[in-house]
């Protein structure tokens, strides 16, 4: 048993998510008699509740790099000393990449174990490894697509299952009752992202939300703080008939929970979906759709013709006549179809993720 594991959670709000189940079953299987997250400080909430866990927040010098000024510097170096003096025995990064592999260093621990991805993976395209995969605890096989099968294998390598287990998922099979004694089935929508790329035309989510209600489905928008407004603008025509959820990230969490399908983009809403065993429906744009398929989840994709998908959120076509192509392909009734394939299958128990 390791004496103390940090694991390094430095990238966007979806990682966030998936690596904190992760990190929950590393702690029920006894992986180590204390943890230490270091993330930033949005991602806190995220890692509550885990035994014997405590969590060093702080900006870093990776995804958000044009915000990181001469405070963020110092925040990131002041975390990463707190970190060194607590003297982790192990650090665990579930991304493979150099830069991670540098915090590491700067957290001082003894070992440090990373996921590597095969040489033709396709999680290679969002990594930089300009010296190499250094020597990574286990290797994803091209033929493991997934992000959640991945880090279930690392699972698996670091805190071997008992014979029998039947889970195979870094999520917890959960039974939940549909619709928590509502009279309607409830829908969650949220429509907006940080990147172009990955925005659905806004008129197809106001057309979407129409034909739920008609359907007799409640609708929730979820969406950040400051969004709210662009929300009410997006649903104007039915604004008296939708809620609208734009409370901070813990808030925004607890919400989802009351959520029956989740409809969303490529974003942290869909895996918080997940963790709450709701079925989702992935509107996905340029990115790899069989990578980031949440358990329970149906990805909608397509090229819509361009030449350059999937361009993992690096649009090329940018000006061009195919410009977001991809993400406009996916049509209303495609979306309506899957919801209602969703609803009509109660969420007791993990499905496999389908990518259309």
């Amino acid at each position: 048993m390791e004496r103390l594991a940090c694991l390094i959670v430095a990238r966007y709000l979806g990682d966030g998510v998936i690596q904190s189940n992760f990190l929950r079953r590393l702690a029920e299987r006894g992986y180590a008699r204390r943890y230490v997250v270091w993330t930033r400080p949005q991602m806190a909430f995220f890692f509550e509740g885990i035994p014997d866990c405590t969590v060093v927040s702080s900006p870093f010098p990776i995804a958000t790099i044009k915000q990181f000024r001469l405070r963020a510097a110092l925040d990131f170096l002041r975390a990463a000393r707190e970190i060194s003096r607590q003297r982790p025995s192990v650090t665990i990064d579930m991304i493979g990449d150099a830069r991670e592999r540098l915090f590491a260093r700067l957290a001082g621990s003894p070992r440090h174990a990373h996921i590597g991805w095969a040489t033709d993976h396709p999680f290679n395209r969002l990594i930089r490894n300009p010296l190499g995969r250094a020597k990574p605890a286990i290797t994803v096989p091209a033929t493991m697509l997934n992000v959640y099968d991945a880090y279930y294998l690392m699972l698996e390598h670091l805190t071997p299952s008992a014979p029998g287990n039947v889970s195979r998922s870094i999520v917890s099979a959960k039974n939940r009752l549909r619709r928590n004694g509502k009279n309607h089935a409830c829908v969650g929508l949220h429509p907006l992202a940080s990147q172009r790329s990955k925005l659905w035309p806004f008129e197809r989510w106001a057309i979407l939300a129409r034909e739920l209600l008609r359907m007799d489905v409640e609708v929730t928008v979820f969406g950040a703080p400051q969004e709210r407004t662009q929300l009410e603008t997006i649903f104007s025509q039915i604004i008296t008939q939708v809620s609208i959820v734009t409370d901070p990230l813990p808030g925004m969490a607890r919400a989802v929970e009351t959520i029956d399908v989740a409809v969303g983009l490529d974003s942290f809403f869909v895996h918080q979906a997940a963790s709450d065993g709701t079925p989702s429906i992935v509107l996905m744009g340029g990115n790899h759709p069989a990578i980031w398929v949440p358990p329970n989840g149906n990805v909608l994709s397509g090229s819509g013709g361009c030449v350059h998908y999937p361009c993992f959120n690096k649009p090329k076509c940018l000006g061009s006549k195919t410009e977001f192509a991809c993400i406009k392909s996916i049509s209303v009734e495609n979306v309506l179809d899957a919801v209602r394939s969703a609803l009509a299958h109660p969420a007791s128990k993990q499905t496999p993720s389908r990518v259309q």
